[in-house]
């Protein structure tokens, strides 16, 4: 198991959770059909190669999916609730990705 299975476990909880919330026709269902295929995708891509430099594209990945929500949480009062919680997990992910990678002899693969 490498350092960043637990960040594709909480990706993959996340893809899932979103499937759920689109088949219970939650507030949001487009974009968490979306969600859900994305984040159970970026999770398998990831987990596979389980390389630094996947999990550096990852965490840029999620940067740009978190700053996408910025816009959409202050012009639209409706989904700013949603925008702000994909802000957060955005954040967490990318922490995690960052986590995965290390330094050195820590990093994902070992040595660099």
């Amino acid at each position: 198991m490498t350092s960043g299975s637990g960040v594709e476990a909480f990706r993959a909880a996340v893809g899932i959770g979103h499937a759920v919330r689109a088949a219970r026709g939650g507030e949001q269902p487009v974009l968490d059909v979306v969600l859900a295929a994305r984040q159970l995708a970026q999770a398998g891509l990831v987990g596979r190669a389980g390389t630094p430099d996947a999990h550096t594209l990852s965490a840029v990945v999620d940067t740009l999916h978190g700053l996408t929500m910025v816009p959409l949480a202050v012009a639209d009062r409706r989904r700013r609730r949603f925008a702000l919680g994909q802000l957060g997990i955005s954040l967490v992910l990318v922490i995690g990705e960052c986590a995965a990678v290390g330094s050195g002899r820590r990093a994902v693969g070992g040595a660099r």
